[in-house]
């Protein structure tokens, strides 16, 4: 049964990358996850001396010295090493905490994502950092009492671009074919001007192959603010400003290879549908059309300054997945894809850089899941 295992989780199951075969490392490192074929047809001095040097930086020119491999097989050799160097990490460096039904891991989701098979993630649900408008980092320690205010962390358009499509690029190597990838994002405002970030997100979605399969407008129930206050103090052409009550959910779907398993059905029994068969008395209102109005989440609610509402990832989860799929988180933030995930008896995994929402996450996870368990046992069923 051993011979079955994958390269990639003899190394997540090892202590340390050195007790991984050489033909098992190399396949990892080069990023092709089998021993069964050598995709760059390298020789035995080649492997040697990769092997000897894998955790050393290795340039073009210490490749060329050896027959049969010229400049543009070196830098895809090289190019090859630094996806999978990551695979050489200290696996220490990740910290997993398990909760209920699934794992919580600090880390950036891209290298954590790089040590998890092909194929295997059901769902995903998650929205992007605001990283022009919001200094993580920052509001952690205002958080902690370290300093009063934070202030906006400003980045290039173009890195944004680009820290986006690294990571929802892994991601579409982990999800299952015929799987989803559901995303809430909004407009956001950048030096001075309102971007339509949604709409270029989905160019770049595409540009990876994942499919636009629906466009769910979240409405929010929000006063009316200030901006929608400029056409009152100006009541003229030109001065409307409505007030922004809205974001968006886009939906994406990996595809499979065939029309038949484009899907995450295909492969379910009479019995699973029966088991998730859902609840549909309140479905011909709200919920069967492309706008849900759902209330956001208070300040003083959530510690994290921007999580979306835990009954916007209930749907999702019940809309994309079956129990006992896993559902994927890649910012997790303060664990809302996760608990909706624990509650609907879905395993789940979330990723975020900032251990204090972790924790936070950890905490609510198991306070609000003891909770209905004392609400089942003494038949509260609301």
């Amino acid at each position: 049964m051993g011979e079955n295992i994958k390269p990639r989780e003899k190394l997540l199951t090892s202590d340390s990358p050195k007790m991984v075969g050489t033909k098992d490392l190399l396949a990892i490192i080069l990023g092709h996850g089998t021993k069964k074929k050598n995709v760059f047809d390298l020789s035995k001095e080649v492997i040697r001396f990769l092997r000897e040097n894998m955790g050393k930086e290795i340039k073009v020119s210490d490749l060329t010295q050896f027959d049969g491999i010229g400049e543009a097989k070196a830098l895809q050799i090289v190019s090859a090493l630094e996806i999978g160097k990551r695979f050489y990490k200290d696996k220490t460096k990740m910290q997993i905490k398990k909760v209920g039904n699934g794992e919580l891991i600090i880390g950036d989701c891209l290298d954590v994502m790089q040590t998890m098979p092909d194929n295997e993630i059901i769902l995903a649900f998650t929205s992007p950092p605001y990283l022009n408008a919001i200094n993580y980092e920052d509001q952690i320690k205002k958080l902690s009492g370290e300093i009063k205010y934070w202030e906006r962390k400003e980045v290039s358009y173009d890195y944004y671009k680009n820290f986006l499509i690294d990571r929802f690029k892994e991601l579409y190597r982990i999800i299952k074919p015929g799987g989803h990838n559901v995303v809430n994002i909004s407009p956001i405002a950048w030096n001075g001007k309102r971007v339509a970030l949604p709409f270029h997100f989905v160019n770049w979605m595409e540009s990876i192959g994942w499919v636009f399969k629906e466009d769910i407008i979240w409405e929010k129930e929000i006063a009316r603010d200030r901006r929608s206050g400029v056409l009152i103090q100006h009541p003229y052409p030109g001065y409307y400003y409505p007030s922004l009550v809205v974001e968006y959910v886009f939906v994406f779907q990996k595809p499979a290879e065939n029309k038949e398993q484009n899907n995450i059905y295909h492969f379910r029994t009479r019995k699973e549908k029966e088991e998730n068969k859902m609840d549909l008395s309140d479905y011909q209102g709200e919920k069967s059309k492309n706008i849900w109005r759902i209330r956001p989440v208070a300040p003083q609610e959530n510690i994290h300054p921007c999580p979306f509402p835990l009954e916007l990832a209930k749907r999702v989860i019940q809309y994309y997945s079956y129990k006992s799929d896993t559902v994927i988180d890649i910012f997790t933030g303060s664990g809302q894809t996760n608990l909706a995930a624990e509650i609907l008896g879905r395993k789940h995994l979330g990723i975020d850089t900032q251990e204090k929402y972790i924790e936070y996450a950890i905490k609510r996870i198991i306070d609000q899941t003891s909770q209905l368990r004392l609400g089942d046992r003494f038949g509260n069923h609301s």
